[in-house]
């Protein structure tokens, strides 16, 4: 009975079973199909921003070239060491593996694997050498992460450093074009989105989607020529060598565009190190170190005389040693080249050929203040020259109204006065092409990633800062400083003409005039007759001789002929050395000037009681 029972319930047992299985069968299949097919994409989306990742996508760097495409600095990937200090084993024995990769003490590298964090970088942008071999080591929690950008290549080593200048860790301009230009060198970076695992890392074959793509930065190919840069550095190295001086500097310059085709710094760095070296060799020294130019700026004297309308280029001046000014005595130097010996008049010519600082300074004050200091001006001084370099010192000019009783003569004879030496070089190139002031520039044209050229610079003319007439007129001021005064025969070349003016100038530091403290300068041009190149050559504190026709001319003279060659201009046959003016082969001249007001030393510095000018 009982089994029969048993029997009959079984079966129901089994039907209500079956059903209640079927029917959650259903009910999942058809909860499945809903999110499958209803709520799939949108939890899938859920999903991925719960392991989504937003990571910028690096914009290459831009390239920095010279004027024939050659590359001074470009971007190469790079890679970046982590850990995820709470896989790492042992941390001590792991800091001590991995601190001569990556060069630094064990016990900076410890604290980090010790983090409780959950991600740690322990170095960026090591080359990839140095990651296979942290790789190699096979530590637990350590990795390497690729990255699109970070090793700033620089493979003309310490060529043109301190115009090039130099990046920080995540790219970041930091000096020099690097700086300056480093909106236009530096890109976009783009957006990505990956799947990523909690520590950051993407996971393989996970999902990415583009969100917005990176753009690469500009190219910029600037105007140096390598081998005029090369040339630059390496005669100005030996020079500063030669003489122990503290620094140098060089600039060639085309007249016609306003290119600087070499602007060398002694000392310099190297860029892929620019740590180990002091912050004074990172300075472009070309254009943010003012100096007083001394003899050198007696150009700028006569084309104030001639521009004035007051004088012709052969007036005359009254030919003397001294000059009383302001109850003070300026002198020239007694060195064989005395106005004593000009027959009781010079001219011009005379004055800027023998460097006659009493000369200059009678040309300055018969010329008026007004006149000088509106000739300056035109010449650009006391005004950035908008070179595309940062850090520019505009150096001093005091108004008229600021100088004191002997200013006008001092200034006549470059003293109380400062300038760079770009701004000198624009002057003097404006004399070599006929009276036009040229904003100097450095960059030649803006290439994009794939090497198009989308801007090209050309010559930008400021404005006329003297005649073609006066210009004339100067440039054979200067080739008489080289065939008969100062200038020969050091600054001379054979087989081509040469012009230019040699000047030394004291020292100003903190607004004083440094005892025995000199700077030796030369700026020049090639040819004389229609200047190829405008050459300076400035030689901070030499030792064993202080003079511009010593130290600096000869460094002129060398690279003047080089770049003749680079240009492929053949040397002509021409006349012998002539005989210079007087016996002595250095001049400089010796002048007493009273101190100024409280109101211009505070702009300018105190005037020595001694200051020497070369002649």
């Amino acid at each position: 009975m009982a089994a029969r029972a048993f029997a009959r319930v079984a079966p129901v047992r089994a039907k209500v079973s079956l059903v209640a299985v079927v029917a959650l069968a259903m009910l999942l299949a058809g909860r499945l199909g809903e999110l499958q097919v209803r709520e799939g994409p949108k939890l899938a989306r859920q999903a991925l921003r719960q392991h989504a990742e937003i990571v910028d996508t690096f914009a290459r760097r831009g390239a920095i070239l010279d004027r024939t495409g050659g590359i001074l600095v470009r971007s190469l990937p790079s890679e970046s060491i982590y850990a995820a200090p709470p896989e790492v084993v042992d941390p001590h024995a792991t800091a001590l593996k991995l601190a001569p990769l990556l060069r630094k003490p064990a016990r900076d590298l410890e604290p980090a694997l010790r983090d409780r964090s959950e991600f740690r970088w322990l170095a960026r942008k090591v080359s990839h050498e140095v990651a296979q071999r942290v790789e190699a080591l096979k530590l637990p929690g350590i990795g390497t992460k690729g990255e699109d950008t970070g090793h700033r290549f620089v493979t003309s080593g310490r060529l043109a450093s301190t115009v090039v200048g130099f990046t920080g860790t995540e790219e970041n301009g930091l000096d020099g074009l690097e700086y300056a230009q480093d909106a236009l060198l530096r890109g976009k970076p783009g957006r990505l989105r990956i799947e990523a695992d909690q520590f950051g890392r993407s996971i393989p074959f996970g999902d990415t989607h583009v969100v917005e793509n990176a753009v690469a930065g500009n190219t910029i190919v600037t105007t140096l020529d390598p081998y005029l840069q090369f040339e630059s550095e390496r005669l100005l190295r030996a020079a500063v060598k030669k003489w122990s001086a503290r620094s140098g500097t060089a600039i060639v310059m085309d007249p016609w565009t306003g290119e600087l085709l070499a602007v060398a710094n002694v000392p310099d760095f190297d860029p892929a190190r620019f740590g180990a070296f002091p912050p004074d060799a990172w300075r472009d020294r070309a254009i943010a170190d003012a100096y007083e130019p001394g003899s050198t700026f007696k150009l700028i004297t006569a084309a104030a005389a001639l521009e004035s309308g007051k004088f012709s280029p052969n007036v005359r001046f009254p030919a003397r040693d001294a000059l009383q000014v302001g109850g003070q005595t300026i002198h020239n130097a007694e060195d064989g080249m005395m106005a004593a010996d000009m027959g009781g008049s010079e001219s011009i010519e005379q004055i800027i050929a023998y460097s006659h600082n009493v000369g200059a300074a009678e040309i300055g004050i018969a010329t008026g203040p007004t006149a000088m200091y509106r000739t300056i001006r035109k010449f650009g001084f006391g005004d950035p020259t908008g070179v595309e370099l940062p850090g520019e010192n505009p150096g001093i000019v005091l108004e008229p109204k600021e100088y004191s009783g002997s200013s006008l003569a001092t200034i006549s004879f470059g003293h109380s006065i400062s300038t760079t030496p770009i701004a000198l070089a624009r002057a003097y190139a404006a004399i070599a092409n006929g009276g036009l002031l040229l904003r100097p520039r450095i960059i030649s044209a803006i290439q994009d990633a794939n090497g198009k050229t989308v801007y090209r610079y050309g010559a930008e003319i400021e404005h006329r800062a003297i005649s073609e007439r006066t210009a004339a007129t100067l440039r054979g001021y200067l080739r008489a400083v080289v065939l008969k005064g100062t200038g020969n025969p050091t600054a001379r070349v054979n087989g081509y003409t040469t012009a230019g003016k040699t000047g030394t100038a004291q020292v100003v530091e903190n607004g004083r005039y440094l005892g025995g403290a000199y700077i030796a300068s030369f700026i020049g041009m090639i040819p004389a007759e229609r200047p190829r190149y405008v050459i300076l050559v400035k030689v901070e504190r030499p030792r064993g001789s202080i003079y511009g026709s010593q130290v600096a001319a000869p460094v002129f003279a060398e690279l003047a002929r080089a770049a003749m060659f680079h240009a492929g201009i053949m040397p002509a046959a021409g006349p012998p050395p002539a005989k210079r003016h007087g016996a002595a082969a250095a001049h400089r001249s010796t002048t007493t000037a009273p101190h100024p007001s409280t109101a211009t030393a505070t702009r300018l510095v105190r005037e020595p009681r001694t200051t020497k000018s070369e002649r």
